[in-house]
This record gives C-alpha cells, sequence and structure tokens, in this order.
C-alpha cells in the first residue's frame, strides 16, 4: 500500500510541475495574449506543413526582450505567430515559423541564430515528447520514443536511428531537395541543436558526440558549430545526421518510476493519435511503409496500432481521403520495386519477392495494370534512358 500510495504521489507531482514552478514566466510570454485555433485552422497547418513550438522557443529564449522591443504593433502576422508559440506542444504553419526565423536574423544581424549552444531544462519551455524523451532509463530506450513520435516536432522530421559495424549510432534525420536553401538549413541547425539540448540533459555533459554530418557546405559561420555543438563538424556529407558511439545506448541513467514514464507516455501518444487525425494520414502511412517502419504486409490493425488509432477511425480517414490501405500499399510496392529495377540487377522474381508479393506473375499482373508496362519493359526503357542520359 505504500508503494502504491508513494507511486501515486509521483505521478500528482509531475502533473503539478509546471504550476509549481511556474513563478516567474519568461518576459516574452507575459507580453502575449492567449490564443485558440479552430480545427479548420489546425488541419491547414497540418497540410501545409508545420514546425513545432518546441524547436521555435529556444531561439525566442536567446534573444531575449531586445527582439520583442523592435516589434512594431501593427505586425499582425508576427503577433499571431507569437501567440501560438506560448503552448511548447502546438504546432505552427511552416512559412510562418521560417518568417519569424527570418525576422530573428535580420534584427540580430546574427546568421548563426539557429545554431544553439545546448540548454538547461526548462519547465515552461519543454514539450511533452522531451519529458518522455527525459524520463527514459536508457539512452536506448529515449531513443526507440524519439524515432517513434519525431513527426511530433515537424512534418518533414522522420528520425531513423542507425547502428554501423563500427558500433557508431546514428541519429539521422531526412536531407531534402533545397537543403543548401537558407531556410532549410535553419531548420536543420534548429533541430538539431534541440536533439543535442535533449541528449545532453538526458546523459549528462560527459557524452561524446564522434561527428555531426551536415548534408551542405561550410558556412561563414562554419567555427560556431564546432563551438556550440561540442563536436567535430563534418560539411558536405552525404547524409545528416548526429553520431556517437554505441557504449553510451545502456548507459544507466536513473530509475523513472514506472508509473510516471507509462504517463509521459500516454501523454505522447495521445498527441501522435491527435496529430494522425488533423493531417494527411495516408501520406504518414506511404512514408512509413518506405522507410519499413511498417511491413508491406500488415493488415489495417497492425497499421492503426502505429499510429495509435483503432482500425475503424484508420479506415474512416483513409476513406475521406479517397484512398485506402490496399491502394497505399499497392502503390509503396510499385515506388520499390520501379528503384530496384532501375538500380539493381536483382530477378524480376527476387524484386517480387522482396516486396511481399507471393512471385513475379503477382508483379506482372500489378505493373502492367498500373503502368501499361511489364516490370521487363519498364526496366529495358529506363535502363535506355539512363544510359543515353550518362553517355
Amino acid at each position: 500500500m505504500l508503494a502504491v500510495a508513494c507511486a501515486l504521489l509521483s505521478v500528482l507531482l509531475i502533473a503539478l510541475l509546471p504550476v509549481l514552478l511556474n513563478i516567474r514566466s519568461p518576459q516574452w510570454k507575459q507580453r502575449i495574449s492567449p490564443i485558440t485555433y479552430s480545427a479548420d485552422q489546425i488541419r491547414m497547418n497540418m497540410e501545409q506543413g508545420y514546425i513545432s513550438t518546441a524547436l521555435i522557443r529556444p531561439l525566442l529564449e536567446a534573444a531575449g526582450p531586445a527582439f520583442f522591443d523592435q516589434l512594431q504593433d501593427s505586425d499582425e502576422a508576427t503577433q499571431r505567430v507569437l501567440k501560438s508559440l506560448r503552448d511548447p506542444d502546438s504546432r505552427i504553419n511552416s512559412q510562418d515559423a521560417d518568417e519569424l526565423i527570418n525576422l530573428l536574423v535580420r534584427q540580430s544581424g546574427d546568421e548563426s541564430v539557429c545554431v544553439q549552444s545546448a540548454n538547461k531544462f526548462s519547465v515552461n519551455g519543454s514539450c511533452q515528447l522531451q519529458h518522455l524523451f527525459l524520463c527514459c532509463n536508457t539512452l536506448r530506450e529515449a531513443l526507440y520514443y524519439l524515432e517513434k513520435f519525431s513527426s511530433l516536432l515537424s512534418d518533414q522530421l522522420e528520425v531513423q536511428v542507425t547502428r554501423t559495424r563500427d558500433s557508431v549510432i546514428k541519429i539521422k534525420l531526412p536531407v531534402e531537395d533545397n537543403f543548401i536553401v537558407s531556410t532549410q538549413r535553419r531548420r536543420t541547425e534548429m533541430t538539431i541543436s534541440t536533439l543535442l539540448s535533449w541528449l545532453r540533459q538526458l546523459c549528462g555533459s560527459q557524452l561524446v558526440l564522434t561527428n555531426i554530418a551536415l548534408p551542405y557546405p561550410a558556412t561563414q559561420y562554419a567555427n560556431e558549430y564546432q563551438q556550440r555543438w561540442k563536436a567535430d563538424i563534418a560539411f558536405n556529407a552525404d547524409e545528416c545526421s548526429i553520431q556517437f558511439h554505441s557504449r553510451w545506448l545502456d548507459e544507466g541513467l536513473h530509475n523513472t518510476n514506472p508509473h510516471i514514464l507509462n504517463m509521459m507516455k500516454r501523454e505522447v501518444e495521445e498527441q501522435y493519435r491527435k496529430l494522425a487525425r488533423s493531417g494527411s494520414l495516408a501520406e504518414r502511412i506511404r512514408k512509413a511503409l518506405l522507410q519499413n517502419k511498417i511491413r508491406l504486409g500488415a493488415n489495417q490493425q497492425e497499421v492503426a496500432d502505429y499510429f495509435h488509432i483503432s482500425a475503424r477511425t484508420l479506415n474512416r480517414h483513409l476513406h475521406r481521403e479517397e484512398t485506402s490501405l490496399k491502394q497505399l500499399v499497392t502503390s509503396v510496392r510499385l515506388e520499390t520495386a520501379k528503384k530496384m529495377l532501375s538500380t539493381t540487377d536483382d530477378s524480376i522474381e527476387q524484386i517480387a519477392l522482396a516486396i511481399g508479393l507471393s512471385g513475379r506473375r503477382t508483379l506482372d499482373r500489378i505493373f502492367i495494370k498500373e503502368t501499361n508496362q511489364s516490370p521487363a519493359q519498364y526496366r529495358q526503357s529506363n535502363r535506355t534512358v539512363l544510359l543515353a542520359a550518362n553517355s
């Protein structure tokens, strides 16, 4: 009975922690009045792309009161965005976020504003995913949740955690086609800065990073990366990743009360569930299938479980988007098969089995129905185009 009572008390204290410690709010929060968004506005933000306020708030904290003193009261668009930043678990339109970051850069005159040093934990500015991350008993467990729920931070953020033969762990971020563009570069800097803060808050300052790989050329402020991120930087890399030795994965960090960990997990799952309902679920399923996070042979219940929704809700949303799970799986199978036909010498039978089909005849039937070509014809025509382009 005593153990149960202590557990319940711990849960209550964690739930009340933000209230108990919210004695002094940051100055920028005091100057902004509350704002609410309708369901249609939230849906619009999801469709146009979004960025979590948890990524942007550290920039405003670092900017300080001087930034807000220079703002014009008539700038309604900026004021609207700032109001939404009161909630660290909310998400704002990507374009609005980019404009706010550009404003920060212009007013500060500092192009490196998004390259942030590791921040200390902030009760007022931390989101639920960060709470779950920091409650994990090992870094391995924390990275599992980060990989699973990373899309809460941005619609473009699909984190993948891999391990090399040299026992190096890589936290991989997606590389966009326009990564050289300043807006995309700043988003990447902002995301890496946030993840580094979380890693050091969980593991302590003794965490040693072996490398941070960036897919774009060295900037004019290249020295700031190594100085603020405390790691060697590799520019013009073929990936975007944070790297460290695998020995850190199972380092005993602390022993979190399992009731608190489960409570945090439920909070994050609920946010993820709402996000799946507000945006394009079909596109999220397609991405998960392409990244092998969901197997191509998964049934409706497995896919629904992955997104923490019911099979009925899954079907309803896909019907609203005028598609089905079968159509999405077929589309991904075709996309994967086309890539393999163009870039490998695998037989068509091998490709069919690799994408979860019973054999070549099934792939032939699907391919002809969708493209009016057989896999062999597609391979031949595509190889001819590639040879002509390279000649």
